[in-house]
């Protein structure tokens, strides 16, 4: 019972409102709803290249607005998409692996073929997952990401004190569900690196993510662009514009 509770628990992403620098992005933008009744929103010209970001657990696409205005001041065209049970998608419930089927589902529906991806938190194990599943662009940028997914269900498992029999029966259901294991999807684990310009990005004070995550993906992936910063935590990452300018600057050089 235990172990149903917490699965169940963690699958609850919490919905916010968006704040006024979001709200003002998003009416500039044009809405799409694909047929999956999941939301986006698009700005940029649609003859542009089309960057796709992907949001974290309970975020949603326009928490981006500062890199999505540096990426628009570059003529890119870019979609901040909302996964199910997040931003306008609907959904109450959902995990990694049906995040990761719905966008590839919602990608499919649409003909997108994304330039690069960005990830934020969550997004860039997505990101990690989507790789065993589709063809991903050379350009891929990965922001504040759990490289190891043990480490966000061991803070959670600590958080709601589930004893360890729990905690192994929780994970058996959800590698039962995601149809991976917890290490067979965690980036520091994965090849996606290979024979694509990766741009990794953690702040040294996160207090979500720890930057242990950033300097162990360090020791295992041999090419990309390890990007620390210092003071701007695991959210406010992306409301830097120096730091968005330097995303912005990266992709149009590698393009």
């Amino acid at each position: 019972m235990a172990a149903n509770l917490a699965l169940s628990l963690f699958s609850r992403p919490r919905k916010f409102d968006r704040n006024e620098q979001e709200l003002a992005l998003f009416n500039e933008g044009t809405q799409l709803t694909f047929s999956s009744g999941r939301r986006a929103t698009l700005w940029g010209d649609p003859a542009a290249p089309l960057i796709f970001l992907c949001h974290g657990w309970e975020s949603r696409g326009t928490q981006f607005h500062v890199i999505i205005r540096a990426l628009l001041a570059q003529n890119y065209q870019v979609i901040g998409w909302n996964a199910p049970a997040h931003g306008a998608s609907p959904g109450t419930k959902t995990q990694i692996l049906s995040m990761t089927l719905a966008l590839i589902e919602d990608l499919a529906s649409q003909d997108l073929k994304p330039a690069a991806y960005i990830g934020h938190s969550m997004g860039g194990a997505i990101i990690g997952l989507l790789h065993k599943y589709i063809t991903l662009p050379k350009i891929l940028v990965f922001i504040s990401a759990p490289t190891n997914i043990r480490t966000v269900f061991n803070k959670y498992f600590a958080t709601i004190h589930l004893s360890l029999k729990a905690q192994k029966l929780m994970l058996d259901k959800l590698n039962a569900l995601t149809q991976h294991t917890v290490d067979s999807i965690s980036l520091i684990n994965s090849d996606i690196y290979k024979a694509r310009l990766p741009l990794i990005i953690h702040d040294e004070n996160d207090k979500e993510i720890p930057f242990s995550e950033f300097t162990n993906l360090q020791k295992n992936w041999p090419n990309g662009e390890f990007h620390a910063t210092q003071g701007l935590g695991h959210k406010r990452i992306l409301r830097d514009e120096p730091l968005a300018a330097f995303i912005a600057a990266y992709i149009k050089k590698n393009a």
